[in-house]
């Protein structure tokens, strides 16, 4: 019997002396506000500033707006819409698809998704994040968008970005 734990208890043993080892890091409670070291970071823009990829183009976002949701709007139950002008202007020396810049964005409201609002008759009216337009070098195009956020201001981030694998720029901001 005395053999027959011992043959059991070998591959216990080896398995505890082959176990990797676990990497336990540095652990900090995430409500301390300790952030890791950031690399140069650029500053972020924010309404009415405009951010400039090195091939020349350029956006920028117009202070939003806000507006009351029509009965029909979509999402229903909105509590407050905004509404945000964009303006892309191609310092490129190519055409530029605002349907690339626009399929991209990224909108976040006081720290959750914010959704595209649809007001097609409504105080929101806007286009419906997919502009689809040409933009011609030296040329400049401008779009409305809008969004359902909550009853409260808070904090809007847009993030756009022209191409996969490019840079993005963030615009924040109160709305």
């Amino acid at each position: 019997m005395r053999h027959l734990i011992a043959i059991c208890a070998i591959p216990l043993l080896v398995a505890a002396c082959t176990a990797p080892k676990v990497n336990t890091g540095a652990v900090s409670d995430a409500s301390s506000g300790a952030q890791a070291p950031v690399a140069e970071q650029k500053p972020t823009p924010t309404w009415g500033q405009r951010h400039t990829w090195p091939n020349g183009l350029a956006v920028e976002i117009a202070k939003p707006t806000d507006c009351k949701p029509g009965k029909y709007a979509q999402p229903e139950g909105a509590k407050r819409g905004i509404k945000v002008k964009v303006t892309v202007t191609n310092g490129t020396d190519a055409p530029f698809e605002t349907s690339v810049l626009t399929g991209m964005d990224e909108v976040q409201f006081a720290g959750a998704n914010a959704e595209l609002l649809f007001d097609s008759s409504g105080p929101c009216k806007a286009g419906i994040g997919l502009e689809t337009a040409t933009v011609l070098p030296g040329k400049t195009y401008s779009y409305e968008v809008a969004y359902a956020v909550g009853a409260e201001p808070g904090e809007l981030q847009i993030t756009l970005q022209p191409a996969f694998g490019q840079d993005k720029a963030v615009f924040v901001g109160q709305a």
